[in-house]
């Protein structure tokens, strides 16, 4: 009985020491040029020849559409086709600063559709020079190409903004975006009078009007309740013709609210 085992066991260690070996070897080799196979397949499933007709640009303004075709590869002066590979577009696209996600399509015959998602800006700030920020305090550069921006600018901010792309990292930044926030919700009109929102002042906050440079003084601490005032103030008592002749509204002291005309 016992020579038997031996004997068997002798049969498995010939065949893992000879042909065993050669048959583990070849299914291993298999196995890893198949994975490279569909690995190369489905590249190149993603990558086609495409000229600058093909390709369809949505939801940009930031980007302009000639960026965009210049890193598909293609060139002012040439209208020939140019091979894109999908994910190695996307990844180049989604480093634009101005750029918050990234949808890249094919739609029959010979569609390539690249749907943008910017950030959207709802101020200038001023800090290491002129930039946007987006309502969730992202830091945009102001484009190349030629927009116009209706936006109030965000001032007096002495701390480190951080870097372009990047949520901001001065708290102030945030809190102007909070007011900002509050005005476009609760008082569109006044909104759109904003100027300028400068955070200078220690214990308060300053905005400017746009209609004869009226300012209007809030804490910082309780803009919101001071801000809600302004807001039945507004749509109760004043007069759009004299606002040119206001000085400044101040809503700074506890049941007050201060209208100084100019002199």
């Amino acid at each position: 009985m016992t020579k038997k085992i031996k004997n068997k066991n002798r049969r498995k260690e010939r065949f893992w020491s000879g042909s065993g070996k050669f048959f583990l070897t070849v299914i291993v080799v298999y196995l890893l040029g198949y994975s490279v196979y569909k690995i190369t397949n489905l590249s190149a499933q993603r990558t086609d020849s495409y000229s600058a007709a093909d390709i369809e640009v949505t939801g940009n303004k930031l980007v302009s559409t000639a960026d965009i075709l210049s890193i598909c590869g293609f060139s002012k002066k040439s209208d020939k086709s140019v091979r894109v590979n999908v994910d190695s577009l996307a990844a180049k696209l989604i480093e634009l600063k101005y750029i918050k996600g990234i949808s890249i399509t094919r739609r029959p015959p010979r569609v390539l559709n690249i749907t943008v998602e910017e950030f959207k800006p709802v101020a200038f700030i001023y800090g290491r020079g002129l930039n946007l920020i987006d309502g969730e305090g992202f830091l945009i550069p102001i484009p190349e190409h030629e927009t116009q921006w209706d936006l109030p600018m965000i001032t007096g901010i002495n701390q480190n903004l951080g870097q372009l792309g990047q949520r901001c990292a001065a708290p102030d930044a945030h809190l102007a975006l909070e007011i900002v926030r509050y005005l476009e919700d609760e008082n569109p009109l006044l909104a759109g009078l904003i100027s300028d929102i400068s955070m200078s002042g220690k214990h308060t906050i300053e905005l400017s009007l746009v209609r004869g440079g009226a300012t209007i003084r809030v804490n910082r601490e309780s803009f919101y309740k001071e801000l809600f005032v302004l807001k039945n103030y507004i749509a109760n008592y004043l007069d759009w013709v004299r606002l040119a002749k206001i000085e400044y509204i101040d809503l700074r002291f506890e049941n007050q609210l201060i209208v100084k005309p100019k002199s």
